[in-house]
């Protein structure tokens, strides 16, 4: 039953695919000077429970301590969902950017009509490409780093763990020298990571 609601919601993001993206990923210029207004969300997709939700707000709170006025999040399961609750929860800007107009198509009905909701609330949408392909949720990932200014990671940092996805976007953020606030789920604490490469632990 809630899959005969999906059509509407390609139809909008369609609409927003025509007017928003930009497949050439070259062009951008550079960010100037050290102001952090943007502001991108990564992290596991394993990571659904609500009680993580305390731990990725003070993330984003301490983006939005450092200047940072819009959000850009991915809409997987997992951490990007539950970041994009906190974002509606604090009425902040934010931009959901969809790897592809099917990214749902299939994820469980509870799942998608969830999906469907928390994109009515988004300030903006973006869908990269009309249906899923090798390399689209890569492209979303890349295409979230280039516009950002500061990362905010739920990652465990372990190399042998669970990172897929995740530890692949948080390799990149670091590549183009983002200043990241990353939680580390299995230690319960904070660091951050200077575009100078140096970590510094919160506790």
């Amino acid at each position: 039953m809630a899959t005969t609601k999906i059509p509407a919601l390609v139809q909008q993001v369609d609409r927003s695919l025509n007017r928003e993206t930009l497949y050439n990923f070259d062009d951008e210029e550079p960010f100037e000077g050290k102001e952090y207004n943007t502001a991108m969300i990564t992290g596991h997709r394993w990571i659904y429970s609500q009680s993580y939700k305390r731990e990725i707000e003070k993330l984003i709170m301490m983006a939005v301590n450092q200047g940072v006025k819009h959000f850009f999040c991915g809409m997987a399961l997992g951490v990007d969902q539950l970041a994009a609750e906190v974002l509606i929860y604090r009425k902040l800007k934010w931009t959901a950017v969809l790897p592809c107009a099917d990214q749902h198509a299939k994820w469980k009905p509870r799942q998608q009509s969830h999906y469907r909701k928390l994109l009515t609330e988004a300030t903006k949408i973006v869908c990269l490409y009309p249906k899923y392909s090798n390399g689209v949720m890569q492209a979303r990932n890349r295409w979230m780093v280039r516009r950002s200014d500061l990362c905010l990671a739920v990652f465990s940092g372990d190399p042998h763990g669970q990172g897929g996805g995740t530890a692949t976007t948080f390799e990149m953020a670091k590549r183009h020298n983002l200043l990241i606030y990353q939680y580390v789920p299995h230690e319960r604490k904070y660091i951050i990571l200077q575009p100078i490469h140096k970590q510094l632990s919160l506790f």
